[in-house]
């Protein structure tokens, strides 16, 4: 079998062995302590070796391995190893490839030392404890400071043989700390807190030396940090030797031995909070995974897979980021609440992911779990979320038995309740459930007028059930006498029903209303929009409040009011899909060019009464040849009206509704 060898007991020679386990190459890591060792995989092709070697020591090394390629991922500053690993490579002609480091960029608020020593005679002259994270291996340097034994709190590796040389320079007792590290930010801060320091010493270990968070939480602690410069690298490379990052070394080695493989991402629905509800497959995915994503309270949940390398975020860029810089993670779990297939961050993340084979694994939805305690079929319940949505729910609880709401703040509940109110629902029930699934689960129970100062947990289900609702028409057409009018002009209904109809609307439509009027034509496309918007654009006092008044008669809360002129008043709005024209004011030039640079394949739909706004229609097939074949039909209504014993047909004006 074909092998390398890989020098360090670093987090990037950890990596690089974690990247071709149980791959059909040898992989020889040379590590300096026991403790190094114990860190590494245990798998077949995985061979650790303990002890330090000189550059002759390491050839010979390198002849009775057979190793083709050699890979030096040792700490940055170990400056004299790097020096014999590559005089033996040389002596061997053994392709040498250096796994370099990221050093981190300087900043004002940490002072800059050249070396141990420096630091140390900065720290003689100063009182207040300190905290050293430099290694033991030069913690001798800091015995010059006075009164070190006290002030001085040495963070190291949690090996016998380290412990014992530290102990016996003066560490011991609470001022040694043994662990291992990279540490995140929150333990560093409690651990400076827990010391009282005032100073931290460090190296810049770059990003996988955990210097960020180093730093980071210094100074939130009110901690003046001393970073020990790095010792620059005099690599002078062959042509046979690289210096590269992880990510590079591992894709080389792979390509180089044909290894390649399609790593695997499972995104694991971990069901509604409580352990008990994840499900078999998700827990066996999350025992046989490398690595954890996910948000912080999920971590929580994943057992004894929590002590696996773990990351907290969801964004699915940021997933992307975690899994690309990481190549030895060869299987991954992505971790979502509830299950994966309902309005789930799982959504999409595969186009972030197509270099990867995706697993889906299936969980209890909450929204499940909620209607299932309370004894209702689900199938039956119209299911929204307000996790950063519109839900138009006033229109879905009016036509809607149940609605099932996912709530996505601890306002949620009593703005929905306030809201419902306000278009007259306050009878309706509503039943929220807190905590679903935990110990301290709560389901509470009330009207929307009686809920409507409610705080809730941010993760709860509402459930709002209306034992009345009204039947919804499945074509256009509103009777006129349904809507609240008044002086100002309406679009009738059967000119609305068929502008309507030219529309073509969709359920995610995004519409304006140009000279809106009563409003009629905005609330029949807000009913049919139940997933999109309308924005009835009218300037006229009177119409304004008839346009609210008919909003809260039909329970259209997708549709928005815009006050003023177009084409002024339409700048801010989202992009839309469709615009009705009802009344242009003079502008309808204007309002086609400032539509048509928010979205050139918007559709219009025009009604036409006078015959000063039929004449601009050349202007426009001018100005926009596109145009030029636009559809014109003319419409006649005439409706019976009674003239003491006879019936006579009263017709009404001639209406052209324009099409493009």
């Amino acid at each position: 079998m074909a092998g390398i060898v890989v020098f360090g007991g670093t987090v990037e020679g950890r990596r690089l062995a974690e990247a071709f386990r149980d791959m059909p190459l040898e992989v020889h890591i040379c590590v300096a302590t026991e403790y190094g060792a114990l860190l590494l995989p245990d798998c077949p092709n995985i061979k650790s070796y303990t002890g330090r070697m000189d550059a002759e020591e390491m050839a010979v090394f390198f002849r009775e391995k057979e190793a083709e390629y050699c890979l030096d991922a040792t700490h940055p500053y170990a400056v004299k190893v790097t020096e014999n690993i590559m005089q033996a490579c040389k002596e061997t002609a053994l392709p040498y490839i250096r796994v370099q480091r990221a050093e981190a960029e300087k900043d004002e608020n940490i002072l800059y030392m050249e070396s141990i020593e420096e630091a140390a005679e900065y720290l003689d002259n100063t009182a207040g404890n300190i905290l050293i994270t430099t290694g033991s291996k030069e913690l001798e340097k800091y015995t010059v400071i006075h009164n070190y034994q006290s002030r001085c709190y040495a963070r190291v590796l949690p090996s016998i043989s380290v412990m014992e040389k530290c102990s016996k320079l003066g560490f011991a007792g609470k001022n040694l700390i043994g662990m291992q590290g990279p540490f995140c930010e929150e333990l560093n801060y409690w651990m400076m807190k827990q010391i009282n320091a005032s100073y931290l010493v460090t190296k810049d270990s770059g990003k996988e030396g955990g210097y960020a968070e180093k730093c980071n939480a210094a100074l939130r602690a009110g901690v003046r940090v001393l970073t020990v410069g790095r010792k620059k690298e005099d690599i002078s490379l062959s042509a046979l030797d690289k210096a590269v990052t992880l990510e590079e070394a591992v894709r080389l080695i792979q390509k180089v031995y044909q290894l390649e493989r399609k790593r695997e991402v499972y995104l694991v629905g971990m069901g509604p909070g409580n352990r008990g509800q994840m499900t078999k497959e998700a827990a066996d995915c999350l025992e046989k995974c490398d690595v954890v994503i996910g948000a912080g309270r999920l971590l929580g949940l994943c057992g004894e897979a929590a002590a696996k390398p773990s990351y907290a975020c969801y964004k699915k860029e940021e997933i992307a980021d975690i899994l690309n810089k990481h190549p030895e993670y060869q299987k991954a779990a992505v971790v979502y609440s509830g299950d994966i297939g309902f309005y789930s961050g799982a959504k999409g993340i595969g186009e972030y992911l197509e270099e990867y084979k995706i697993h889906p694994v299936s969980g209890i939805s909450s929204v499940v779990y909620f209607l299932n305690r309370l004894f209702i079929p689900w199938e039956q319940a119209e299911i929204v979320s307000c996790h950063g949505r519109q839900a138009n729910l006033a229109a879905k609880v009016k036509y809607h038995r149940w609605v099932c709401v996912l709530l996505g703040s601890k306002d949620a509940a009593k703005e929905i309740c306030r809201m419902l109110a306000a278009y007259h629902m306050e009878q309706v029930k509503i039943t929220v459930g807190e905590r679903l699934s935990y110990p301290e689960e709560r389901i509470l129970s009330g009207t929307a007028g009686q809920m409507k100062e409610i705080e809730t947990d941010s993760l709860s289900v509402m459930l709002i059930e209306n034992t009345a609702p009204l039947e919804k028409s499945v074509v256009s057409g509103l009777e006129d006498s349904f809507f609240v009018r008044g002086n100002v002009p309406m679009t009738k209904q059967e000119i609305r029903i068929l502008s309507l109809a030219k529309l073509s609307l969709t359920e995610h439509s995004v519409v304006y209303d140009i000279g809106a009027g009563t409003g009629s034509v905005s609330v029949e496309a807000a009913l049919h929009c139940k997933d999109g918007q309308v924005f009835a654009v009218e300037k006229n006092e009177e119409g304004i409040c008839l346009i609210q008044k008919n909003k809260i008669r039909f329970g259209t809360d997708n549709l928005k009011i815009v006050k003023g002129t177009a084409p002024e008043c339409l700048k801010g709005l989202p992009v839309p899909t469709h615009v009705f024209i009802g009344g242009s004011s003079g502008n309808l030039i204007e309002i086609i060019q400032a539509v048509r640079e928010k979205n050139r394949k918007v559709r219009f739909v025009m009604n036409v009464v006078t015959l000063e706004t039929l004449a601009q229609l050349e202007r426009v097939k001018e100005i926009f040849p596109e145009y030029r074949n636009m559809e014109v039909v003319q419409v006649n209504v005439a409706r019976g009206k009674e003239l003491g014993k006879y019936h006579l047909m009263e017709a009404g004006n001639p209406v052209y509704i324009i099409c493009f």
